[in-house]
């Protein structure tokens, strides 16, 4: 499933088929947290813990319509340039929609933090609410 858009990538180690137009590094997770992870030295929560936290400390709008960017895909041994992500443009990761819907993948805790953001954000097919303002 994707949008009528670009497809990015918000895996740190995408294999050489996923990488789509390019990454979407704000939203990936660390190399080091994934690389502990599977070697067994951080949990599973602590993970997803440390991955949202790096959600909540984006700098004041940068994960906003307009401010959110993605690096191309490296070609010729080098970063040609950013770009924005736009509405339209799907954000990848290898995870199934099983794992997302069971809270195992990061794509679903990127959602919510897109939603604050401003985006409209369809997920497996369904648009996320966005939450009532408080009183």
């Amino acid at each position: 499933m994707h949008g009528p858009g670009r497809a990015w990538t918000i895996m740190v180690r995408p294999r050489s088929w996923e990488h789509g137009f390019g990454t979407v590094r704000a939203l990936c997770p660390t190399a080091e947290h994934l690389v502990a992870l599977r070697a067994g030295a951080l949990s599973f929560g602590a993970y997803r813990a440390a991955f949202e936290d790096k959600l909540a400390r984006a700098m004041a709008g940068d994960l906003a319509p307009g401010r959110l960017r993605g690096v191309l895909t490296e070609t010729s041994g080098h970063v040609d340039n950013w770009q924005p992500v736009k509405d339209g443009d799907t954000l990848c990761c290898a995870c199934s929609r099983l794992e997302a819907s069971l809270g195992r993948c990061h794509r679903a805790w990127c959602a919510p933090a897109l939603v604050r953001n401003g985006w409209r954000v369809v997920l497996d097919g369904v648009v996320l609410p966005v939450p009532a303002a408080a009183p």
